[in-house]
This record gives C-alpha cells, sequence and structure tokens, in this order.
C-alpha cells in the first residue's frame, strides 16, 4: 500500500521506500487528487490549479496526460477512478499524513475534554511529527 505524505514536500512512499515521480505538474496534480481524495476533482477545477487559471486549449488533454502518467508511476498500487466530471483518487485511513494529523488533533481535543491533558499533549506531539521540511 503507498503512503503519501503532503505535510511538507510532497512524497509518496511505497513497499520499497520512496517512489520518484514526475515533473512539477504531475507532482501538482497528484497533490491536488490528494487535497480530494474519496471526492471526484473535476477535470476543470485540475486545470485551473495546474494552469493558475490561465489554462490553454489543450488543458483537458494535458489533465488527462498527466493522470494516465500517475496511473502508470504508482501503478496498481494506486485507484483513481474515472468519474464525470472529472476523477477521483481512492484512499484507505492511514494512507494520507493530513488525514492523520487530522484525526490525531481530533482525538487530542477529545481528550482535552476528558481532562486528559497528559494523552492530548502525546496525541498533538505525534500530530506535529508528521509535518516534514
Amino acid at each position: 500500500m503507498l503512503e503519501f505524505g503532503i505535510l511538507g514536500p510532497l512524497e509518496v512512499v511505497g513497499e520499497r521506500g520512496l517512489v520518484q515521480l514526475g515533473g512539477p505538474r504531475q507532482r501538482a496534480t497528484l497533490a491536488i487528487l490528494l487535497l480530494g481524495a474519496n471526492r471526484v476533482v473535476s477535470v476543470d477545477r485540475l486545470a485551473n490549479d495546474l494552469y493558475r487559471g490561465a489554462a490553454p486549449v489543450t488543458a483537458v488533454t494535458q489533465v488527462q496526460r498527466q493522470i494516465s502518467e500517475l496511473r502508470k508511476a504508482l501503478g496498481a498500487a494506486l485507484s483513481i477512478e474515472t468519474r464525470s466530471p472529472g476523477y477521483v483518487l481512492r484512499l484507505v485511513p492511514g494512507q494520507l499524513d493530513l488525514r492523520r494529523f487530522e484525526l490525531l488533533a481530533e482525538q487530542a481535543a477529545h481528550a482535552l475534554l476528558q481532562t486528559n491533558a497528559r494523552l492530548a499533549a502525546d496525541l498533538l506531539r505525534e500530530a506535529l511529527g508528521l509535518w516534514r521540511g
């Protein structure tokens, strides 16, 4: 199973270690999909974000190419589904550091409500440890 890190420089870790990604557009495409994980991210949004609001006429084709290249680079371990009007990146809990951070922060808040400051501090320390760079 792949693990994704966006709390710092984008990274993908597989069974054999760090996975090499392509250029800036491929990395940006993956980052956008990760931020919208398990939800449809429209081709229009991808194109707009990738080209900062100045998408060329070929933007849809370029987005399709980036998705194709991501599928090749990350193989069967990555599930990018085509869903109108765009794509869905399927992740399971624990695959994305941002979601782990959010869960730990929620658990820390709950611990504080239970007046367990030590547990809350430990959980927040663990959450902050997910940040890289």
